[in-house]
């Protein structure tokens, strides 16, 4: 923010601190419309000429350094290369105190956060960029010099001329020679004000220039001086957020420069072929301003004289939009170079999905091997079935049965659900959350860190709004979540799987009822739904009172009703679903009564033949990428290695073995529940998920996606302990060597006597 604020202070500087001539009426005073002599004008011009030097200077001198021999450096050395060499200095005789840091953080954490096999390369690589980072610095600004240099240069000129402010707004008088002058009389003052001020403006546009350059360069000066402290910033992890905002500054100051220039050339063509606006800059065009100093100002490609110098509107407009261009070309790099910083400091390598996929893809297609170092096993032979759709084992090394993943293309229009799922996002922050995105909440759920519960929250918060947008305080809010459940329900209505998937997922998030409950009701209605498309199929007591409300829904529907015109496309198709039991009950609530009777009559309706499943059958919402599951087996697996097991109800910490063997029982008997089809256990089902049910309703994933995720899940908590029995196993065997290595040295001393009757003692 610097730069601005100096520029807005010299621009409140030229308003206000520059003062104007104001002539006094005396006896003698020449007559009005007079040039005279002033002393303002000549200072005011001056300031000008002065500045556009300035910045004609700042052009020519564009590069980074330049030292040559002098009386206080005769040999024309760097002075910066020289003070280089002592912070070096400086940081090789820390490197030794680094040395013990590590190897103290290695025997207290005994080697769990670094290790000698990490430590040694980095190690390696620091010395190395310590010892050339001069070198690896001046290339890079040298480099940007070359691109700097290039854009500097004026479009078209043969041979090629630097930029210089006669290219820009030019102020084309010698600043020795200059006298101003203005004309005498209260008539032109309003002109000699506006005049002076468009060349002040002029003048702090061309020193802020300059400015700015200028104080680049210094900047990238003490960057290259400090420069061997940087890479001890990599070291270690808690201190590399400091060299992530280190590299944001150096890259902020070091690119001004080329986009600057990039776009000061950009400005300097447009204004040769014409500023892309209307403007009427003929010689013949009235004087409506008259001139009334002899500063003569003027756009770009204006020929300047006394009866042309912002004497008329276009005039004056061209040269104030010139101005703003100017100003353009200073702020915009800025700009642009922040949004650049805002993306590298959530940028993380670790957690960049698309490097992962390069190196994970890059190790299995060019080494060959998995992991482990071992060779890929080799492809399973194909099964003799065939299933409808896309079918694949899932990529799992070990034994464990995982059910086939069918996929099936979204029955509604892609594009239209894509943009529908964007509407969404924007209005409340709702994604569609991926398999990996519910591997994330999970572990964020399970983290001690309170600031990890924030984007659960944020879900949470959003789908309790959407439930029953009336508990909102806001007006605001509260209309604005209205218009989206009506949105929502009305999407519902045409098919739309992702709103219906919201609309199940608000239902239940408040915790008055569960999934299944809400799937029941959903069952009913639709039940009830073709009931009435044929009432003399259902029971005789009930035929004339079926018929009845389905003439009474085709009346209203007649009228005009929606409510009713719903119902009725519901019962042509044979089902209800969340978007219409919503409906329903608010219009029940509002007091419609065919709404009242249509849910009186899905209460009753039988479901004993309803096979209950806590998810969908098949996810309509998004298609699942099979090497989710691996990935989600791998990110379970750094998990259980890494994470700190949560705490018992007396605040007691479990072990990790513990931790995890506990984990493996809950979910075996998650999958069981899941898998079973007694309701109740069911409900248990849902109940051991849910602390990602929101999330798993949302994705719409189905209930074979479900239990994959859980297997995946299963998979890295075997392997993990499995790891650690292995771990626990080795250290035993270690100290009954270290045991064994002890008693022999008894064993020895002991040898066999005889008696003297020759029998053995």
């Amino acid at each position: 923010m610097l730069p601005y604020i100096l520029s807005v202070f010299l621009i409140l500087s030229a308003l206000f601190f520059f003062k104007t001539t104001v002539f006094a009426q005396v006896s003698n005073a020449p007559a009005d419309g007079t040039w005279v002599n002033d002393s303002d004008v000549t200072f005011v011009g001056k300031v000008g000429a002065r500045s556009a030097e300035f910045l004609d200077w700042t052009f020519q001198n564009y590069n980074w350094t330049s030292v040559g021999a002098s009386v206080q450096n005769p040999n024309g050395q760097n002075p910066i290369a020289g003070f280089w060499v002592t912070i070096r200095n400086i940081v090789y005789a820390f490197f030794a105190l680094f040395v013990l840091i590590t190897a103290f953080i290695m025997i207290v954490t005994r080697g769990k956060n670094m290790t000698i096999t990490k430590f040694i390369p980095r190690f390696i690589i620091i010395i190395l960029l310590v010892t050339f980072s001069f070198a690896l610095i001046q290339f890079i600004y040298q480099v940007t010099d070359a691109i700097q240099l290039f854009f500097l240069r004026v479009p078209g000129s043969n041979p090629a001329q630097l930029i210089s402010s006669k290219n820009l707004l030019n102020i084309g008088f010698d600043y020795a020679s200059f006298v101003g002058y203005r004309v005498y009389g209260s008539i032109y003052d309003e002109a000699a004000f506006m005049s002076l001020l468009l060349v002040k403006i002029t003048a702090v546009t061309y020193y802020t220039m300059s400015g700015i350059l200028l104080i680049r360069k210094i900047i990238l000066w003490f960057f290259i001086i400090i420069s061997p402290i940087f890479p001890l910033l990599l070291l270690y992890a808690p201190i590399r957020n400091t060299a992530k905002i280190w590299v944001g500054e150096f890259f902020r100051w070091l690119l001004y420069a080329p986009l600057f220039a990039v776009l000061l050339q950009g400005l300097v063509y447009v204004w040769q072929i014409g500023i892309p606006l209307i403007f009427t800059t003929t010689t013949s065009a009235p004087v409506v301003y008259p001139t009334a100093i002899n500063i003569l100002l003027g756009g770009p490609g204006q020929t300047l004289s006394l009866t042309n110098s912002v004497n008329n509107q276009n005039t004056f407009a061209l040269y104030v939009v010139a101005l703003l261009m100017l100003w353009v070309v200073i702020i915009l790099p800025f700009l642009l170079l922040q949004i650049f910083l805002d993306y590298l400091k959530t940028f993380s390598l670790s957690e960049n999905s698309a490097i992962r996929q390069l190196i994970s893809s890059g190790s299995s297609t060019f080494l060959g091997k998995n992991a482990a170092g071992a060779p890929l096993p080799p492809p399973p032979l194909p099964s003799g079935h065939q299933p409808s759709g896309m079918a694949r084992q899932i990529p799992f090394s070990g034994k464990l049965e995982i059910p086939e993943i069918r996929t099936q293309s979204i029955t509604a229009n892609m594009a239209n659900l894509k943009s529908f799922q964007s509407d969404i996002s924007r209005l409340t922050n709702l994604s569609v959350p991926t398999m990996r995105d519910i591997a994330r909440f999970e572990t964020a759920s399970m983290s001690h860190d309170i600031r990890q519960h924030g984007e659960i929250a944020r879900y949470h918060e959003a789908l309790e709004r959407i439930s029953d947008p009336r508990k909102i305080g806001a007006p605001i809010e509260r209309q604005k979540y209205t218009e989206l459940k009506d949105k929502l329900v009305t999407e519902g209505q045409k098919g739309n799987q992702f709103a219906n998937s919201i609309l199940t997922a608000a239902a239940t998030v408040s915790k008055t009822t569960s999934v299944i409950d809400v799937q029941n009701e959903t069952a009913r209605l639709s039940q009830t739904l073709q009931v009435l498309s044929n009432p003399n199929a259902a029971p005789v007591e009930k035929r004339q009172s079926l018929a009845n409300l389905k003439g009474q829904l085709e009346k209203a529907s007649q009228s005009g009703d929606p409510v009713a015109t719903s119902v009725i496309a519901a019962i042509q198709k044979g089902s209800g679903d969340e978007s219409l039991k919503q409906k329903l009950k608010e219009a029940k609530a509002n007091g419609n009564s065919l709404a009242s009777q249509i849910l009186l009559e899905s209460e009753k309706a039988d479901l004993s033949k309803f096979a209950q499943s806590p998810f969908p059958v098949i996810n309509r919402v998004q298609s699942v990428n099979l090497d989710d599951y691996e990935a989600v087996r791998k990110m379970w697996e750094e998990n259980y290695q890494n994470m700190e097991p949560p705490k018992t109800f007396d605040s007691k910490t479990k072990g990790r073995k513990e931790w995890i063997s506990s984990d493996i029982e809950k979910i075996n008997q998650a999958i069981s529940y899941l898998t079973s089809a007694d309701p109740e256990n069911a409900k248990k089902g849902m109940e051991s998920v849910g602390n990602i049910l929101p999330f798993l309703l949302i994705g719409g994933f189905s209930q074979t996606e479900v239990i994959a995720y859980l297997k995946a899940k299963l998979e890295a908590a075997k392997t993990v302990v499995s790891q650690i029995g292995k771990k626990e196993e080795d250290e035993d065997t270690m100290v009954g060597r270290e045991s064994e290595r002890k008693e022999k040295p008894k064993e020895m001393t002991t040898s066999e006597e005889e008696k003297p009757d020759g029998e053995k003692n």
